[in-house]
């Protein structure tokens, strides 16, 4: 089985609950190990996913999959930010279900313009992470020689925007998020388990300071979606021709990659600032998303799929572009009423906002 059909596999598990999508992915992750254990005799407690029992021990990989540890630390790297898309989309569907159904000054939390603003940049950063998270599996299923940096990066950050996109609609929750109020306590349980992920999972909690040193290789590498895309011509063209609207967003996009890729690489030399060296890393992950996104918007133009959607790619970069910049804009109001319909329509139709890597049409190479 590959990496993107375990993923597909595994979704609806973590959609019910994360523990329970942990166990789904064991044919091909093996028993996952804590990163820092508190023992409590061969096992590890923790206050969150409170359902999945972590060896101390690294635990051999699965009989199903037999994997070297490198090739182990890849598979974990990629599946399980993929699959955890499926807590986070649950996460929103509930969040979609209470806001609309709450009824709060004369109309319903939906009818809030910063509610409003707050799902849509949740469902932006999860369309994110879902776009990275399906190229770093299709990398990974490639055996593509960048796959392991490209992997690392994706791991951290696309942990990093479930995480900051769960808390947004912890908010957008109100107070049933602390209250727990069936059905809607699902949303606690999710956000805070998917806040653990990247702790507790050794292969994720390093992931970042992994992939430091290959930043270089990978900011040379001309694949569809490696950073050095942002700077392709044909993309640009695509974008002006297709949606003006997104060019703005690209152009400055661009020229961070530009700025980025021509700095001197710091990670592979002795006496380098570790903290340099990780913000590089971090950085480069954020314009490899940018890169993700649009090469799904262009693989899947013509189609009905939200990853087509010129509005949802638009929101989608300048929400990178925030986190590059460090300063967030709220969201033009035509991409925010372009998002919260889509979550309406997918809440109400029971379906994934996002697309998963199955079924993702993201150039592997």
């Amino acid at each position: 089985m590959s990496i993107a059909e375990s993923v597909e596999h595994a979704r609806p598990a973590f959609q019910r609950d994360v523990s329970a999508g942990l166990d789904a992915l064991e044919p091909l992750t093996g028993r996952l190990a804590v990163g820092h254990p508190i023992s409590d005799g061969d096992h590890v407690v923790t206050s969150a996913l409170r359902n999945y029992r972590f060896d101390a021990p690294h635990a051999p990989a699965s009989d199903i999959l037999p994997m070297d540890g490198v090739a182990r630390t890849l598979a974990i790297r990629a599946a399980v930010p993929a699959a955890a898309l499926g807590a986070l989309d649950a996460a929103l569907r509930e969040s979609v279900h209470y806001a609309r159904s709450r009824q709060l000054y004369g109309g319903t939390v939906l009818d809030i313009p910063h509610a409003r603003s707050l799902l849509a940049a949740a469902l932006a950063d999860a369309l994110t992470a879902d776009a990275l998270s399906s190229a770093a599996v299709c990398l990974a299923d490639a055996h593509a020689p960048g796959a392991p940096v490209a992997v690392a990066l994706s791991a951290h950050l696309s942990c990093l925007l479930l995480t900051e996109a769960a808390q947004q609609v912890s908010v957008l929750a109100g107070s049933t998020f602390y209250a727990r109020i069936a059905p809607f306590e699902l949303i606690e349980q999710h956000v805070r388990d998917l806040a653990a992920l990247p702790t507790l999972v050794a292969e994720l909690a390093d992931a970042l300071p992994s992939a430091s040193a290959g930043v270089e290789a990978w900011g040379d590498d001309t694949g569809a979606t490696a950073p050095r895309a942002l700077l392709r011509p044909d993309v640009a063209a695509a974008i002006a021709s297709d949606f003006p609207g997104a060019a703005e967003v690209h152009a400055a996009l661009a020229a961070l990659a530009v700025e980025t890729l021509t700095r001197p690489a710091a990670g592979g030399r002795a006496g380098a600032d570790p903290h340099q060296t990780l913000e590089l890393a971090h950085r480069v992950a954020l314009l490899t998303a940018a890169a993700a996104v649009i090469d799904g918007w262009r693989q899947a133009r013509g189609s009905d799929a939200i990853a087509a959607d010129p509005l949802a790619m638009e929101a989608c970069l300048r929400r990178i572009r925030g986190r590059v910049v460090r300063r967030q804009p709220p969201l033009p109001t035509d991409l925010v009423a372009r998002l919260v319909a889509h979550a309406e329509a997918c809440a109400a139709r029971g379906e994934e906002m996002a697309i998963g890597p199955a079924r993702a049409t993201v150039t592997p190479l």
